[in-house]
Order: structure tokens, then C-alpha cells, then sequence
């Protein structure tokens, strides 16, 4: 099951094992909270307990696992990356009022509840935020949960930080609007690279302009010409060199980073993107010999 749907399994059934995985870490860390909400109501010193599972000992396990649980109907073991003899331990066992949480080394596991916690797609996201601000009786416009999704990368944790800032700024008003966002929420390096760099590579120049002008807002015209330096001299890479695995370690940036910067390569030449580097070259310093602002080295750039 997806991460967002705990709750609504809980109310139906609550499983002896859960099998957390995903490289999430923030909605690793939600998924544990959940169930030791929905599972514990009081004395949760005694009743929840977090162990390391490579260097715990078969007896050790089965001693956390057998201890009944005080004033609660469950009592709640959390144990990250546990080694082959507990897997095995636990594919075995049978449980009673004990629900034990894995978190990582899954793949032998025969029993328990899938929880996914994978970075989650735009949809899953948007229904997050959506109920999030619900909560708070407030609703959001398009426009603002848009820049806010791809302005924390679609980062959670910046995600849920910037949502606490947004309704605590917003008290009063029902609808979160995009001035609103745009003023509280700080924009990621990445988002900004992508962005701006999205535009170049599909030769949308007015994009190029919008996306820049609102972005100057955040941060300086030199780190947004920074950031599209640091992209041209990737994207030369990947135009002059053919070995994708070769040019993954080089540029350390994931396989699929390179495969999807080659089909932009192929669409619009290798020359457009060893002309970009070499200007970018040229307009750098001149901005560092003070004959070019950083802000008109990056209009000069694109057109």
C-alpha cells in the first residue's frame, strides 16, 4: 500500500508486520508515526521501542517481541535493517499484540504489509497538501500549489516545513494565493536549475524570461547564471562523450540524469549545447571583469 493510505487501512486492519520501504526518509519517518499513533494511546515508553537490526541477536528480538504490552493493546517494535537470521526469525513467528515495523532489508521477507514510502508522484502530492491545508480549514489555489510543489523539488520534509509557515502566515484567509507562496517559500537550488534550464533546452525564450524574472525575486542573477553554467558544462559533457556510464561518474549524477540530458542532446544538436558552454564562458568573465552584469550576461545568453 502507498504511504498515504495508513490510516485508512489501520481503521480496517492492523497487521502484526509492516514492511517499510522506500527512500523517502520523511515519509519513512510519517509511516512509523502513524502506526505508533493509531496503535498506542498511552504509556509509550513502555510500548514503543526502535532497534538496530544488524548487530541485534535472534534472542534479543524475540525477547523485545514477546513482552506484553503495558495499558495498551499493542506494543510497537520498530527494527531498521535487520540482519538474515531475524528475517528469518521473523518470517517464522507467530505474533500476538506485537507489531513489529521493518525498515529496509525487506527482499527476504515472506510476511507482512507492504508500506511504500517512494518519493510519491504529483497527484500524491497534491492530494497531501490538499488535505493538510484542510485540516486547517483553508484551500489553495492552482497556481500556488504548483509553485510550491516545484519550488521544494517535491521534497516532502520542505514540503510539510513550508506548509507550517504558509497556514501560520495565513491565518484569517481561506484560500492560499501565489503571492502569498512566492513570498514565503523559498525557492531550491534545483528547482531553479530546472526550471531555467528546462526553458533552454526547449528553446522557449518568454518562458526563459518569466521563470527568470520571478526568480531573481528569491535569489541573485550571479547564482542563476551559476547554476546554468554548471548545466552547459554537463550538457557539453554529455554532447562530446558517448559513454553514459563513463559520464555518470564523471559528472556523479545518476544514469537516468544522463539518458534523459542525451535525448536533449539529439533533439537539438551537439553544437547548440557546446555553443551554450562556450558563451557562458566568455559572458563569465566578462562579469568578473566587470565589463557585464550578471543579470544582462544572462539575457545575452539566451538570445
Amino acid at each position: 500500500m502507498k504511504v498515504l493510505e495508513i490510516n485508512k487501512k489501520l481503521t480496517e486492519k492492523v497487521e502484526n508486520v509492516y514492511k517499510i520501504k522506500g527512500d523517502d526518509a520523511f515519509l519513512v519517518k510519517n509511516a512509523i508515526n502513524n502506526i505508533k499513533t493509531f496503535c498506542i494511546k498511552q504509556a509509550e515508553e513502555f510500548n514503543f521501542v526502535k532497534l538496530e537490526g544488524e548487530k541485534l541477536t535472534v534472542n534479543e528480538f524475540v525477547a523485545n517481541i514477546t513482552t506484553l504490552p503495558f495499558a495498551n493493546d499493542y506494543r510497537v517494535v520498530v527494527i531498521d535493517n535487520p540482519n538474515a537470521e531475524i528475517v528469518k526469525t521473523i518470517n517464522k513467528f507467530e505474533f500476538d499484540s506485537t507489531i513489529v515495523l521493518i525498515v529496509l532489508n525487506c527482499a527476504n521477507l515472506k510476511v507482512g504489509e507492504t508500506i511504500d514510502c517512494s518519493k510519491l508522484d504529483r497527484t500524491d502530492i497534491n492530494r497531501y497538501v490538499l488535505n493538510y491545508l484542510k485540516k486547517a480549514n483553508m484551500s489553495i489555489m492552482e497556481s500556488a500549489l504548483d509553485y510550491l510543489v516545484d519550488a521544494t523539488n517535491s521534497d516532502m520534509s520542505k514540503i510539510v516545513n513550508e506548509l507550517n509557515k504558509i497556514v501560520s502566515y495565513n491565518l484569517g484567509k481561506a484560500t492560499i494565493d501565489l503571492p502569498t507562496v512566492l513570498n514565503l517559500v523559498a525557492s531550491s537550488n534545483e528547482y531553479v536549475s530546472y526550471m531555467l534550464t528546462s526553458a533552454i533546452d526547449e528553446k522557449n525564450y518568454s518562458k526563459f524570461q518569466k521563470i527568470l524574472s520571478t526568480m531573481t525575486k528569491s535569489i541573485t542573477a550571479s547564482e542563476a547564471f551559476s547554476y546554468l553554467g554548471k548545466y552547459f558544462r554537463r550538457m557539453q559533457y554529455v554532447a562530446v562523450n558517448k559513454n553514459d556510464e563513463e559520464l555518470s561518474q564523471i559528472l556523479s549524477i545518476k544514469p537516468y540524469a544522463v539518458k534523459m540530458s542525451r535525448q536533449f542532446v539529439t533533439k537539438n544538436g551537439v553544437k547548440y549545447y557546446i555553443h551554450l558552454y562556450k558563451k557562458y564562458i566568455e559572458l563569465d568573465y566578462k562579469i568578473k571583469s566587470g565589463k557585464i552584469t550578471a543579470i544582462n550576461a544572462l539575457y545575452e545568453l539566451i538570445f
